[in-house]
């Protein structure tokens, strides 16, 4: 099987997009892993209502994520990858879709262990390179499923610190193409943030992590001039 596709999901009506997005392509050489981030038990009404809502596929799987945290995900991605059974593993989260229908077929130029692609992000194609931390981050990259297991971490740069240490360990490939993913905006974790109130939660979140991350930068100190 040449495709792993994990989503991990706390059961957001965005997920019903993302896997109509990937039944729709035209590579059919793909299984979709949905870890939902949440003990069976304690799954609530309307977020049942939406994996029944989900056409059944032969080669898609739901898991159960039934250890309890609070790190985006994290947590699912590190634990399904032994579940995985594709040469390469894409991430999209379940508030983001594929692109267009050939999105997997774009992917099979890829032959280095690992690669990176742009995106659309909120409206505008974004890759920045060279990849790595605040650089690339879920959605934006595709690694040979032996290379590289997702941390299980709580922070919520994990992603970027992922592809870091892929960027130092083997090479990797620029897909010159259009963007393979969209992201329409990013609820930052929050699980209504279609709504209205949740709109402005994940924006409140989004401020406070750029704070978050702009702190951190500054207490790193600068290294030291040469004297040559």
């Amino acid at each position: 099987m040449r495709y792993t596709i994990v989503t991990p999901t706390i059961c957001r009506q965005s997920l019903l997009r993302l896997c109509e997005s990937i039944d729709s392509q035209t590579q059919s050489d793909w299984e979709h892993l949905v870890v939902i981030d949440t003990p069976r038990d304690n799954m609530k009404r309307n977020q049942r209502q939406i994996i029944a809502s989900i056409p059944s596929k032969e080669n898609r799987w739901f898991f159960y994520c039934d250890r309890r945290h609070n790190n985006y995900g994290h947590t699912c991605r590190h634990q399904i990858w032994e579940h995985a059974r594709g040469d390469y593993i894409l991430y999209v989260d379940d508030d983001d879709y594929l692109s267009h229908k050939d999105v997997l077929r774009a992917l099979d130029s890829v032959g280095e262990p690992w690669a990176v692609f742009p995106i659309l992000r909120h409206g505008k194609t974004y890759l920045d390179l060279p990849p790595g931390s605040s650089k690339t981050g879920t959605g934006m990259f595709i690694h040979r499923r032996e290379i590289g297991r997702w941390p299980d971490a709580d922070s919520y740069e994990t992603d970027g610190l992922f592809v870091e240490e892929l960027r130092q360990k083997y090479a990797y490939q620029v897909l010159d193409c259009g963007p393979l993913v969209i992201q329409p905006k990013s609820s930052r974790g929050i699980s209504n943030a279609e709504s209205w109130f949740g709109n402005k939660l994940a924006g409140l979140k989004a401020r406070w992590l750029w704070y978050r991350y702009r702190t951190r930068t500054r207490t790193i100190s600068p290294p030291a001039k040469s004297g040559r």
